[in-house]
């Protein structure tokens, strides 16, 4: 049956378009890496979002006090009817008496701070630190979350890797079950070899059911960090290891140098020392200058028409008796040395978070380093079985152990790769430098604040 040119000509497109659809797909269908991962998890998580508002109202809370340097503007208008009885009021002198009237009143202030006794730069300098300390505060809590994500993320990339090689060792399993089966059968075994097949097999069912239990539970973790469920299976994680210092002591120096929560407390010591120093300026006299126009019009029974401008310099200076001046400095005074003890405590608890993250990396390493040893060994072991197997030195029972042998220390290889992966990412996590290791930048989303 002949094509028409048309008929020809749409199938060709049909299958140019099949075609392009097929190469495409797996690039589409592509897993999230572990950076990725990340930065949805940064991007859109709900803390992060509580931690922004937080820090955008710090900074209006700076605005505000850095407003104390602009002159004030008073505008006032009064408009209505009164009473007066200027007779009871002017002395003897007065022969006009009581008069009702309409009142039209509008007057117009500008005051301006000349001393403040530097209130005004104290409470700028301390509002600038808690912004500090809230870009800080965001900036410990993705440092969290990026951790969080990324121990997610290799934990479930342990538990989907394991699931394979149990499920591939299954279909091996049964293979060996079916032989021991037939021999029983045909009395070549016996039944105590087939119950113990079984047995190896049961163990293997238990090991995908707590795997797929697993699964579950650390994608529920997952989408409550990313907002969805893995729709792949995930890659490799890999960090580069060259960010790492050698020795826990320089560990420890650079995290009490860069670990956003040591930071965090040292602002806000800065921000109660200002605070000190504003309200000790309470007992300073206090100068503003003044410019100032009132109208009034009243009926001349009343008073009649009053202009009044000024240009004046105005003092302040007051005490409050009962000493709520001392003790405002004084609370002030415990705030600024809790803040100073808040900093202590928080490089103890760097310092201690980079000790177990060292500690952890050289106990994960050396069980991997065992691991491969008996890796190696079991591997040779079932070769060495498999030769005995064809020289019917062992039974069928014996092989399958073997090999059933392997996959469970395949497993713990397995899973001493990743604990030894977690303790890296937990040692720059615990140094506030895993966001910047994964080369996640953030700045596109909040632009960092530049000191002042």
């Amino acid at each position: 049956m002949s094509v028409k040119p048309a008929s020809s000509l749409r199938l060709k497109t049909y299958l140019y378009l099949l075609g392009v659809g097929v190469l495409t797909l797996p690039s589409l269908a592509c897993a999230e890496s572990v950076n990725q991962a990340v930065s949805i998890t940064l991007q859109q998580h709900p803390q992060v979002e509580s931690a922004l508002s937080v820090l955008r109202g710090a900074e209006q809370a700076e605005k505000e006090q850095f407003s104390g340097y602009f002159p004030e503007i008073t505008v006032n208008a009064t408009g209505g009817r009164i009473f007066g009885d200027n007779a009871t009021s002017r002395g003897l002198s007065v022969t006009r008496g009581s008069g009702y009237s309409y009142l039209w009143e509008g007057s117009v202030a500008a005051r301006q701070k000349i001393f403040d006794g530097f209130q005004t730069q104290n409470r700028i300098s301390a509002a600038r630190a808690d912004a500090k300390a809230s870009e800080l505060a965001l900036s410990d809590l993705r440092e969290s979350l990026a951790f969080r994500a990324s121990q997610v993320y290799i934990e479930l990339h342990r538990v989907q890797r394991g699931l394979g090689l149990i499920k591939g060792q299954k279909a091996t399993i049964d293979d060996y079950l079916q032989r021991i089966r037939s021999m029983v059968d045909d009395g070549a075994a016996d039944e105590a070899e087939l119950q113990q097949a079984r047995d190896v097999q049961i163990i293997l069912d238990n090991f995908i059911a707590d795997y797929e239990g697993q699964a579950r539970q650390l994608e529920s973790d997952y989408a409550e960090l990313t907002g969805h469920l893995p729709e792949k299976a995930l890659e490799s994680p890999v960090i580069s290891i060259d960010r790492i210092p050698s020795s826990v002591t320089d560990g420890i120096t650079l995290a009490k140098e860069n670990h956003p929560l040591v930071k965090v407390s040292q602002y806000q010591s800065q921000s109660a020392k200002h605070e000190i120093e504003a309200e000790k300026s309470t007992y300073i006299p206090k100068f503003d200058g003044e410019l100032s126009y009132l109208k009034s019009d009243k009926d001349d029974i009343i008073g009649g028409e009053v202009e009044d401008g000024r240009a004046v310099v105005r003092m302040n200076w007051g005490f409050e008796t009962g000493g709520a001046q001392a003790a405002r400095i004084n609370q002030r005074n415990y705030e600024y040395k809790d803040a100073l003890a808040r900093t202590a405590d928080a490089k103890r608890q760097v310092e201690r978070n980079v000790r177990q993250a060292y500690a952890e990396l050289a106990t994960a390493q050396k069980q991997y380093e065992n691991q491969k040893k008996r890796q190696d060994l079991n591997k040779k072991l079932l070769e060495t079985y498999k030769v005995q197997f064809e020289g019917a030195r062992i039974s069928v029972l014996q092989l399958m152990q073997a090999d059933n042998q392997l996959l469970l220390t395949n497993l713990e290889t397995s899973n001493a790769q990743s604990r030894v992966l977690l303790a890296q990412y937990a040692i720059l996590s615990s140094m506030g430098l895993l966001r910047e290791a994964l080369n996640i930048e953030l700045a596109s989303a909040y632009p960092s604040r530049k000191p002042k």
